[in-house]
């Protein structure tokens, strides 16, 4: 590995974006040579992983021209189906031949309304920072770790694209590449931190700044399903049964609090544009009951229905809205269970027109 990392970056020295002899060979060491070595280092990443990961193996050098910064890259097959999007570790050869980075980085891209735009450079630094933070323990233990990586691209887009989404790296230079045995080593480290990422993120409790919640990213992709857009390899976070899990927790927890105020309630979910109908006394609320795995914070959203928003919009100041944050999935059983959740409630809960994105139409063509 070590010198099909040094005749790669040789090879940088001669870059451009057509497919000259020199391009041609930097294509076959990066894309057959360094990606059949990633692939002999999975049974190890595979031992060594806390959490079973569907590892695969990527490498590019071009896209449509010759790359300026040729890639390959470990990563989640479920989790990261492309490079731009989710969490892997890659070599990113710099665009000067002067050093490659074996980088835990992140997509550049984020899901938006069946898009996925580029993420801002204060957001992929930011995402870095949280990462860096989720991981502190572990990454203190190697002190060799940057967490600043220069690639020198000429290129504005996809070189800093890559430098901010940077998590930490280990830099490697030319003058002084390590052996096989080194690098074996930082790649099976590397990759035993990124499980563990992968675990962090697969509870969904503290997510990356700019990350919907679960429940959020599984209503944008079945609308871009709808819509005949959904991106290939796009799935779903959550399966019908932790779906209903997550919902029952926090309709009963909604309900307890309910009639610990006094109110007499029934489910109506079934059957109506809203979940509970409360009543006390004189008092007739319409209540919206909303659950999720991750914590709530003011950025946090969630997902209405055209019904459930005409319905809201028409019974004010009549409606309550309950947010039950943080339940916790239990896998052990079949279906999941779930439990804990706490409590935000939203009394009486006004929608405000602005704060509304639509994510998908019906649409009559006509003749």
């Amino acid at each position: 590995m070590r010198e099909l990392l040094r005749d790669v970056l040789l090879l940088q020295r001669e870059w451009t974006s057509k497919n000259t002899p020199a391009m041609e060979k930097r294509g076959r060491l990066v894309r057959h040579g360094v990606a059949n070595w990633l692939r002999e280092q999975l049974p190890a990443l595979r031992r060594a992983a806390p959490v079973e990961i569907d590892w695969g193996v990527q490498a590019k050098d071009a896209t449509g021209g010759k790359a300026e910064i040729p890639w390959a890259r470990v990563h989640s097959l479920a989790r990261s189906q492309s490079a731009t999007i989710g969490w892997y570790v890659v070599y990113l050869f710099g665009a000067q031949s002067e050093r490659v980075y074996l980088s835990l980085m992140q997509g550049a891209t984020r899901w938006e309304n069946t898009e996925f735009p580029a993420r801002p450079k204060q957001e992929l630094l930011q995402r870095a920072r949280w990462a860096r933070d989720m991981l502190k323990v572990r990454l203190d233990v190697r002190p060799d770790l940057v967490t600043v990586i220069e690639l020198k691209a000429r290129g504005r887009k996809l070189g800093p694209a890559y430098e901010n989404g940077t998590v930490v790296a280990f830099e490697y230079s030319l003058e002084e590449l390590p052996s096989d045995e080194v690098l074996a080593a930082d790649l099976l480290f590397l990759g035993s931190v990124l499980s563990e990422l992968y675990e962090i993120l697969d509870l969904a409790v503290d997510l990356p700044p700019g990350d919907p919640a679960p429940e959020i990213a599984d209503a944008e992709v079945e609308a871009g399903r709808s819509a005949g857009k959904a991106r290939r390899g796009q799935g779903l976070r959550f399966d019908a049964g932790e779906r209903i899990a997550i919902e029952r927790r926090a309709v009963d927890l909604a309900m307890q609090h309910l009639v610990a105020q006094g109110y007499s309630v029934k489910d109506v979910g079934a059957t109506r544009s809203y979940d509970l109908d409360a009543r006390r006394g004189e008092e007739h609320l319409y209540v919206e009951v909303k659950g999720t795995t991750t914590k709530w914070t003011d950025t946090s959203e969630i997902m209405l229905t055209r019904n459930e928003v005409e319905l809201h919009l028409r019974e004010y100041p009549r409606t309550m809205l309950v947010i039950v944050s943080r339940i916790v999935l239990d896998h052990s059983v079949t279906p999941p269970a779930a439990s804990g959740g706490e409590l935000r409630v939203v009394h009486p809960w006004k929608i405000v027109e602005p704060n509304l994105t639509p994510v998908s139409y019906r649409y009559l063509v006509g003749e």
